[in-house]
């Protein structure tokens, strides 16, 4: 489900958790900020390794002492760099408005298949809005507004006119020191069939699809299991099922 870190010291944010990070959310990485000039920079890709990652953060970190950063775990759209986050949603000669979000999905009503509900939503909600007025984004009304819209989800915005980071839903997000991460899943073990499920005081373990344990799971087991996800807020392991269950059954077919 994705990973920002408003990064407010840079020195401070460990290169171990950043690799743990993208262990996690390998689908896509991106960086914005404001340079020692004061310019709006943003810049993405999809890595194919952590190697990657560390270079082309290191190239950016030189050019600023502050920076959000975004790791992506594909749950919407194709895996592509135009579905990596940042995303513009205002441009003027003078004035940027750049976006990150973090969140199972947005409301938005999905029109073009490869692309993200991120992308949609920067395109069909926040574009029109900041093109009427991009000094909403200072309206503590509006961003209320936003965070009763988008639920749990969070996003990062960043003002190059105001030359401030917006964070909407800070308070759903973490700190670790004096950086903001907006989830703390990132940094949990990753959900295996072999995981430990724990609930009502019951262990079970679940083995991989291959030895049809899940297929014969019970209503009531999977409602469990579908509960203890919800609890911890380990929405990943349901992504991670439907997205084994749609490879098998293509294989199938």
């Amino acid at each position: 489900m994705c990973l920002i870190i408003l990064a407010n010291d840079l020195n401070s944010l460990s290169l171990k958790d950043m690799e743990t990070a993208y262990d996690r959310n390998s689908d896509g990485f991106g960086v914005m900020y404001l340079n020692k000039k004061k310019e709006f920079i943003s810049d993405k890709f999809v890595p194919k390794n952590f190697t990657e990652v560390k270079n082309f953060f290191n190239l950016h970190k030189e050019q600023t002492d502050r920076m959000a950063i975004h790791f992506r775990f594909t749950t919407v759209g194709a895996t592509n760099k135009k579905n990596c986050h940042p995303f513009k949603s205002y441009t003027s000669d003078n004035h940027i408005i750049g976006m990150m979000h973090n969140g199972a999905r947005l409301p938005v009503k999905i029109n073009h298949k490869k692309c993200s509900d991120t992308w949609h939503y920067n395109q069909y909600v926040l574009k029109p809005r900041f093109t009427k007025n991009p000094n909403k984004l200072l309206d503590s009304k509006f961003i209320k507004a936003l965070e009763v819209h988008i639920g749990t989800d969070k996003m990062i915005f960043l003002d190059s006119k105001s030359e401030k980071f917006i964070i909407v839903n800070q308070n759903l997000g973490n700190y670790k020191g004096a950086n903001w991460f907006s989830n703390d899943y990132w940094d949990t073990p990753k959900f295996s069939f072999n995981s430990k499920i724990n609930y009502y005081g019951n262990s079970l373990s679940y083995n991989y699809l291959n030895n049809n344990e899940v297929a014969n799971m019970t209503t009531d087991e999977i409602y469990d299991f579908v509960y203890n996800c919800y609890e911890n807020y380990n929405f990943d392991a349901i992504v991670e099922i439907i997205q084994d269950y749609k490879l098998l059954l293509q294989q199938k077919r």
